[in-house]
């Protein structure tokens, strides 16, 4: 393990001390040399990689897409259809992007301004890339930095509920309010009826289970859900001076969504650490984020993830 600084994550526990997992390494039938698949991640942006550490954190994920075979680039550049149409990603990556915090002085009184960092141009090329063929993988942010990717929600028709998923079965660290969903097919969390597990090349990639740690809700079709949130979900909004917490339930909430769009496919997430390399220091307590704990099986679920997208399984 290599322990790192004080790093500021996108979780409830705010700013967290973490260490790096170096060891775990999932073992799988690669399909490297078969295709010639591309993934195209964005760096141009506020997401994970903008971090030194970024990619570290990341770096079972990316050691599973380039032993599978893809071709995995990062780009610095807008997202519009210039670069995409220069890059020809079969997969878009955006992992994290919290909106952009403006302070506006000058009446006497400071108020917060939140903006997404996305230009118009990039949501509707973006779009449009993925009608005619292309594919989006996007990990959200969620409060306290709010989601940048928003308009991109909002292009594919998905609703999004900022603030954190809980549910009393599933008490988040010391019993907060952001759930430690532990999701299993017998309790209805996983849905192995979704085409990107129902397409897996083999039995061996099928999880069976899946730890989902702190995560606000989304919601687009039932049929979309690959992980569901348990039925009376509640999600907490933080009012913006955080005095209370606004509730809302629903049974329709889940925290992992997968759809075809036009000639594409969109898998959206909202634990930005489901698949990352990592483990948080909390109180005494080590907490595997998440695709190393052996209590889990989310490599499994990321590997199908990115064969469904690329359309290695149809």
């Amino acid at each position: 393990m290599l322990t790192i600084l004080i790093c500021a994550l996108s979780h409830a526990q705010g700013t967290v001390e973490a260490e790096f997992d170096t060891i775990y390494n999932y073992a799988f039938e690669a399909l490297k040399g078969t295709h010639s698949k591309k993934i195209l991640i964005d760096e141009s942006h506020n997401t994970i990689y903008s971090l030194p550490y970024g990619k570290d954190t990341a770096r079972e994920m990316l050691r599973i897409m380039e032993e599978d075979g893809f071709t995995v680039e990062f780009t610095g550049q807008k997202l519009d259809s210039t670069n995409l149409n220069k890059n020809k990603p079969d997969i878009l990556v955006i992992h994290g992007m919290p909106n952009d915090k403006i302070e506006l002085t000058g009446t006497g009184k400071k108020e917060v301004m939140y903006k997404s960092p996305l230009h118009n141009e990039e949501v509707t090329d973006i779009t449009k890339y993925v009608y005619n063929g292309g594919s989006l993988f996007l990990f959200l942010s969620h409060f306290p930095g709010g989601s940048g990717a928003l308009p991109l929600l909002e292009a594919f028709s998905i609703k999004f509920r900022d603030g954190y998923a809980y549910h009393p079965n599933f008490p988040g660290h010391k019993c907060g309010l952001c759930s430690h969903f532990i999701m299993t097919k017998k309790n209805d969390l996983i849905n192995t009826n979704h085409p990107v597990l129902t397409s897996r090349l083999s039995e061996k990639t099928l999880p069976e289970t899946v730890k989902f740690l702190c995560g606000a809700a989304i919601f687009r079709n039932p049929e979309d859900n690959i992980l569901s949130f348990p039925k009376n979900t509640i999600n907490f909004s933080p009012t913006s001076d955080r005095s209370m917490d606004i509730e809302e339930g629903s049974d329709a909430y889940a925290g992992m969504i997968g759809f075809n769009f036009g000639a594409g496919r969109v898998i959206v997430c909202t634990d930005q650490g489901i698949f990352r390399s990592l483990n948080l220091l909390i109180d005494g307590e080590k907490i595997p984020v998440t695709i190393h704990d052996p209590e889990c099986d989310n490599a499994g679920l990321f590997l199908n993830s990115i064969r469904w997208l690329s359309k290695l399984q149809e």
